[in-house]
């Protein structure tokens, strides 16, 4: 079972056949049903066999927390299948073993996210403050899964929600971008610090219990989901500021480009990201499809836009082939 729920999740969920089944989806299902809905479509149009009510089993303080390649660990070792254990499905429980590492993981988000509140408030420059998250993000993927230089570990690491947040940060971290748009582009980062943060002090019985208790909503599913999707509405506005800053000469051009590359990596991976721009479709074409020329126009612009991510494309072919 745990093979073919592998396949599921590798799936290439922006298949036209899904795509146009979720599109005649009404109303919208929430993300929190959205996977019970992806399951019984794959089944019923990919693998007969595919096992709908199959529930991954989450990782636990059983599980070894040494380091990959680290074979002097007492603990379980990983299943063959998965060796980096976590992922965008992990509940967050493995840092309850992982002791100094939570801890040390703990101080730095902690630093981080005061760093942004002063940013906003006007205490500490953006810049330094997205440097020190950056730092936040690198040092959870080590904690996590340590140095390895193979596919696997890049795709363990990717697939990690915080995997990609360096990526982006360093995107907003080129020269020349406005001091108020770098502000901005603290949200995203800002909310991925939270969540991993709030998962933390759930799990890290060390943490004093006012603490503990006052972040651990924040790590329940329904409320990562609720933020999630919070994050990629404001990485695609985000994304849309930095095209008209780069108009109005507030920021490189560079800068949009290494975003926008950015998010075309977020739409393959990211279901929000493509919910968010489902939403943008959703309240533009019952406008656009008013005027025949107008409707052209725009139906050309979304195929030309979504050959960047489809995999069929020769555009998308050379993008992200690790994953």
């Amino acid at each position: 079972m745990a093979e073919g729920y592998q396949k599921f999740l590798a799936f290439d969920w922006s298949d036209e056949r899904w795509q146009t089944y979720l599109s005649g989806l009404y109303p919208q299902p929430s993300n929190e049903k959205l996977l019970k809905f992806k399951k019984k479509w794959y089944k019923k149009n990919i693998d007969h066999n595919f096992d709908d009510t199959y529930e991954p089993a989450t990782y636990t303080s059983s599980a070894s927390t040494s380091s990959p390649g680290n074979s002097g660990g007492s603990g379980k070792s990983t299943s063959p299948m998965s060796p980096f254990p976590g992922g965008p499905y992990a509940d967050g429980s493995r840092w309850a073993s992982m002791g100094s590492k939570a801890t040390i993981c703990f101080v730095a988000y902690a630093a981080a996210l005061t760093m942004a509140v002063g940013a906003v408030a006007g205490a500490f420059p953006p810049y330094q403050s997205l440097i020190v998250l950056v730092s936040a993000f690198v040092l959870e993927i080590l904690a996590k899964y340590g140095l390895k230089f193979n596919t696997q570990y890049v795709q363990a690491v990717l697939l990690d929600d915080v995997g990609v947040m360096p990526i982006m940060a360093l995107t907003l971290l080129t020269p020349g971008l406005h001091p108020a748009v770098r502000t901005f582009a603290l949200a995203p980062p800002v909310l991925t610090a939270l969540l991993t943060f709030s998962q933390i002090c759930k799990a890290h019985t060390r943490l004093p219990p006012s603490v503990r208790d006052f972040f651990s909503p924040l790590a329940e599913t329904s409320a990562r989901y609720r933020i999630m999707q919070i994050r990629a509405h404001l990485e695609v506005a985000l994304g849309f500021v930095l095209v008209v800053a780069v108009f109005m000469v507030k920021a490189a051009p560079i800068s949009g480009l290494f975003f926008w590359n950015f998010m075309m990596m977020r739409y393959m991976m990211s279901p929000w990201t493509q919910s968010s721009f489902r939403a943008i479709d959703n309240a533009i074409s019952p406008v656009a499809t008013k005027i025949p020329v107008v409707r052209n126009g725009y139906a050309a612009l979304k195929r030309s836009l979504y050959g960047f991510v489809d995999p069929e494309s020769k555009r998308a072919g050379r993008l992200c082939s690790i994953l």
